[in-house]
């Protein structure tokens, strides 16, 4: 895990970006029990999102390893966890299309466990600087997704939005919600609030309690700007990413 502080001009804004790492280490890599870990990697990574979102003003917490290693997003406790129904708890038992990905999943999670609580604990923390220093915090989380819906995901609706807006009932006011939402329309894309991802990130002793803390979510459908197949970067990537800049820098 690391984060990436600049001048801060924005101190109450922080991005989450979880999911963007295709970092594997070769120890784990030899845990997989399926050959084909590059075309799994391929299909989950939330390519450049790292990048896209590398708004200079504020504070980036990001994953290092890959998802298939640790999903930093998913509740810790499978119970609590409902992608753990197919497999994709915090630790991933099964790939995208169902076939085993490792055989002992306990041992991964117990294993894995100080990277997940380091991971959130500086989550928590960076919000707490937030409210300390700006009397506020919002947390922006930064996702991609496939254009086409994938077999592990719960909403198969198609065609895909070139947009979706996570929102969370109790910690995504009204007005950013609409600033989000007003924003992409005006540039011209189709933009889905909660469909087909829904929610946003926000650590667990402020969800539900603290209004101060802000959170939303936006998922970028992945052929906006880069060739899905390839993972090179399409000619979109600049313009997209120039508008995200101006988004954050009005938030």
């Amino acid at each position: 895990m690391s984060a990436e502080t600049s001048d801060v001009n924005t101190p109450y804004l922080i991005l989450n970006v979880p999911h963007s790492s295709t970092i594997i280490p070769m120890r784990y890599r030899e845990l997989f029990l399926v050959g084909y870990i590059s075309d799994e990697l391929r299909i989950m990574t939330d390519w450049y999102t790292d990048e896209l979102f590398n708004f200079p003003g504020a504070k980036i917490i990001k994953a290092e390893l890959s998802r298939l290693v640790i999903d930093m997003e998913r509740f810790g406790n499978d119970d609590e966890e409902p992608m753990s129904k197919v497999g994709m708890g915090a630790v991933y038992s099964k790939t995208s299309r169902g076939d085993r990905l490792i055989e002992n999943v306990l041992a991964q999670r117990a294993e894995m466990q100080s990277h997940y609580s380091a991971y959130h604990k500086e989550l928590e923390t960076a919000v707490d600087m937030a409210i300390a220093h700006a009397g506020k915090a919002i947390i922006i989380d930064c996702h991609s997704f496939s254009s086409v819906p994938l077999p592990h995901e719960v909403d198969k609706s198609y065609p895909r939005p070139d947009i979706c807006i996570g929102t969370d009932s109790f910690h995504t006011p009204g007005g950013l919600a609409g600033l989000f939402y007003s924003f992409f329309k005006k540039k011209g894309f189709s933009v889905i609030f909660n469909s087909p991802f829904s929610g946003s990130i926000v650590p667990i002793k402020h969800y539900k309690k603290d209004r101060n803390v802000m959170s939303i979510m936006i998922e970028i459908n992945r052929s906006l700007y880069m060739d899905e197949l390839s993972t090179s970067k399409t000619e979109g990537y600049e313009k997209l990413k120039v508008m995200l800049y101006e988004l954050l820098g009005s938030v």
